[in-house]
């Protein structure tokens, strides 16, 4: 019986550590573009709306640097992504959510022409909304990763994500100021 057990509590081990996967990266390089500055407010069912500041540089070598700022400027995320592996930048603590909302950001960022070789193998969905809008959904395990959602007659670089956990993140570029 003990044995049996065992096997049990490791199976159950073994399942449940496939559910913690690294957030799906692109295995095909896409020009983001970079630098750039967005604000994210982020909405978490039960808790209170959250703003930050994320800003995106090219390292060279293929490599990308994130860095989410709160609204006062102190680091809260900083990770480099390099051959489709999110690693920490400097001594910030590792942070699996940041890493799943830049993951998020990069596929909403990829255009919708190279979507099918930066994300090879993933299931994905592009349709209009009602409203004339657009969404685009990558699927893990058939349900929806991230469903990115662009109103009717918005920039491409203004954009919803809504996460599995009911978490929406609104994406917008930072306004400069004189």
């Amino acid at each position: 019986m003990t044995r049996l057990r065992l096997l049990l509590t490791l199976s159950l081990a073994a399942i449940l550590a496939g559910c913690a996967s690294a957030p799906p990266a692109p295995v095909a390089a896409t020009d983001l573009h970079l630098p750039r500055w967005v604000q994210v407010h982020i909405k978490t069912p039960g808790q209170p709306d959250e703003d930050a500041m994320l800003a995106v540089q090219d390292e060279g070598q293929g490599a990308t640097r994130w860095s989410l700022f709160d609204p006062l400027g102190m680091p809260r995320a900083r990770q480099i992504l390099q051959d489709g592996k999110w690693r920490n930048d400097g001594f910030m603590r590792p942070n699996g959510k940041a890493s799943d909302m830049f993951s998020a950001i990069l596929f909403a960022w990829t255009p919708e022409q190279s979507l099918a070789q930066a994300y090879a193998g993933s299931t994905l969905q592009s349709q209009p909304t009602p409203a004339g809008g657009r969404t685009r959904t990558l699927e893990e395990d058939c349900s929806p990763r991230w469903q990115v959602t662009w109103a009717a007659q918005a920039a491409d670089d203004t954009f919803s994500i809504r996460q599995p956990d009911g978490t929406v993140l609104a994406i917008s570029p930072l306004k400069n100021t004189p």
